[in-house]
Order: structure tokens, then sequence, then C-alpha cells
């Protein structure tokens, strides 16, 4: 059967319904015009306060103490439900407003974040022993701020310093016996070492200057520290005893936040020689720092993963402070951690 041609005002009839019907669809698909999704962009980082800690979850084989199940904040946000980053390792990390912050576990084989250290006020930087048994963390939870210590599970919460002084960056020595730290316990800002009990308090530094932010190389030997001794913030080295302190950077405006390489062969910092805060990489056998990474925000708090191929640092390149991983090859960065609070200093389980 034939059928006759259409007439003009069947065409204009078709057309009229043809434009209906995209019309209904572009509604409903969610078509926008370019002014409404320009307006829904992420505005420009604020100024970076600093940054503050934020909650983790659990290590495999673990679980929160009893006194701990479910008191995670049905506010607290979930950890995102893979890694970008895969594998079977932990970081640690603090989160929440700032002054309120509590110490959180991730898992990158997937989960969410477990909330480990849960006390009114502030507990922030944690530290995985050497064993990735314990951490070392700082809590003002006592009226000041002190060095608290935990089992890999959150439980037996023990206060390490207990003083009128400001104790915080701790370290651990590579074979879990004692703890490298700052504290103005003596009028100023210096670097001591203590027992992993607390015990055996020993002062290493002795400089006008204000020395903070001890990091132990992975053999033991070295110490790098933050310290204004000579004027700017820069990163020193000495050695296990506190002596023959040198210089490691020159002319880096703020530099902070040293971390060894496992090789125990280079450093990592955050600096802001270039006008924000950015992570640098420096060979300890030679040669100028290497730029890792390069953007308008404040990257700071770098850490190494085991292997020594990835870094996880905090930064507020998307609006808020967030964790992050970057890959020392390609430099690729990938965001760990979505959460309208702050969430900052992560610590990779060794």
């Amino acid at each position: 059967m034939k059928y006759p041609p259409a007439r003009p005002y069947d065409r204009r009839l078709t057309l009229l319904a043809l434009a209906l019907i995209g019309g209904a669809l572009a509604c409903t698909i969610g078509i926008a015009p370019r002014s409404a999704l320009q307006a829904t962009r992420v505005p420009a980082s604020p100024a970076p306060p600093s940054p503050t800690s934020r909650a983790l979850p659990p290590i495999a084989g673990t679980a929160l103490p009893p006194e701990q199940q479910g008191s995670l904040s049905p506010a607290s946000p979930p950890a995102p439900t893979h890694s970008p980053v895969g594998g079977s390792g932990a970081i640690v990390y603090h989160s929440g407003p700032p002054g309120q912050e509590d110490i959180y576990l991730l898992r990158l084989d997937g989960g969410e974040p477990q909330v480990l250290a849960l006390e009114p006020g502030s507990d922030i930087s944690p530290r995985w022993s050497p064993d990735g048994r314990q951490i070392l963390f700082v809590s003002d939870r006592d009226g000041d701020r002190e060095i608290f210590i935990i089992e890999a599970d959150g439980s037996a919460p023990r206060n390490l310093t207990r003083n009128s002084a400001a104790d915080d960056s701790p370290s651990w020595t590579p074979d879990g016996q004692s703890i490298v730290f700052s504290s103005d316990r003596d009028g100023n800002r210096e670097i001591y070492q203590m027992r992993n009990d607390g015990t055996n308090v020993k002062r290493l530094t002795f400089d006008l200057g204000f020395d903070v932010g001890p990091a132990v190389s992975r053999d033991g030997s070295q110490i790098a520290f933050v310290s204004n001794r000579e004027g700017g913030s820069e990163i020193f080295l000495m050695d296990a005893e506190g002596r023959s302190a040198v210089r490691l950077t020159n002319g880096y405006a703020v530099a902070r936040y040293p971390a060894w390489d496992p090789s125990g062969n280079a450093l990592v910092f955050a600096s802001d020689r270039g006008g924000d805060f950015e992570l640098y990489r420096i060979d300890l056998r030679g040669g100028e720092p290497e730029n890792l990474t390069t953007n308008a925000a404040h990257d700071a708090s770098p850490d190494f993963s085991p292997d020594g191929q990835l870094l996880v640092f905090d930064s507020n390149r998307e609006g808020n402070y967030e964790i992050f991983i970057l890959d020392l090859v390609s430099l690729a960065v990938t965001r760990l951690t979505s959460n309208p609070d702050l969430d900052g200093d992560p610590d990779w389980r060794p």
C-alpha cells in the first residue's frame, strides 16, 4: 500500500511535535544552559588555615573496642567504598572541625573510615609504630597538648607526657623503643627523646631557635627537623644524639613537614618558596630539590607508602582540606577522602 506524499502543513506539525518532544527530553535528563553549569563550579580555594586532623577506617583483623562501637557520629560522611590506589595498607589521619578533631583509620582495600580516638577536644597528628600495632597522637584532652598512645584498634589510650608544657610532633625510632618529639617544657621549643612508655626523657637540641617537627631516618642514625636557628624556617639534619646539625634547605621561605624516603636517600617536605605550599623531594646525595606538586593551593604533611612509590598528603586544592595520593612516577594525584570537615596529617601504615 502506498501512502500519499506529506503536505506542507503536515511537515510543520511534525517539526513542532519533534521540538516539543526534544524540550521534554532536555528537562528530563537535566540539560542546563552553560550559565547554570558555570554556577556549579567549585569556588577558588580559600586562604589555607592550619591543616587539621581526620578519621580513618580499621585495619584488617581489628575491631573497635566495645565502648567505641557505634560511636561514629551519624553525621560523619562515609569513606570511599574502594581505594583509588588499591592494596591492603591503611592510613591514619585526623578529621573534624578545628579544635574537635578525632583520629581515624582508612583501609585502602575499601570500607568506611573507623574512628579510633573519640574524645572531647583535639586529637591530631597520628603516627604508626614501626610494627603497625600502636599509634601515637597529640591530644589536649587533659588540658594541654600531650602525646598519647593507643593500640591499633583504638583501645588502651595512655598519656606518655604528663606535664604542663606543649608536647607534640611525635616520631618513632625504627626499633619502636623510643619516641622523638618537640616540647617547650624548658622554656624554648626543642627536640626531646623518651622511651615508648614515656620514661627516660632526654633533651637533644640546645639552641635559641625554634626546633620542631622531628622525623627519624629509617636506620635511626639521623633526625630531620625544622628550625629557624639561622633565620628562616628550614629543614636541618642532626645525628641521633642531637649533634652535628646541618642545614639541608636554603632559601625555601618556610620549609616544614620533613618525611624520609624508605631508602633513606631522600626527604620530602613542604615549602611556600613559590608563593604557596608545594611538596618537594631532595636527594641527600646531592642535587637541587625537585618540585613534585604545582597548584595554587596548600599541599602539606607528606608521608611515603612502604614501597616508596606513592605519597599521601593533605591539601585544600579542591576547596577543603582532604587526603590525596601522589604517584611519584607519573605525578598523578588522586583524591582519597571527601568530607565537609577538615582531613589532615595522614600517616601510612608500615
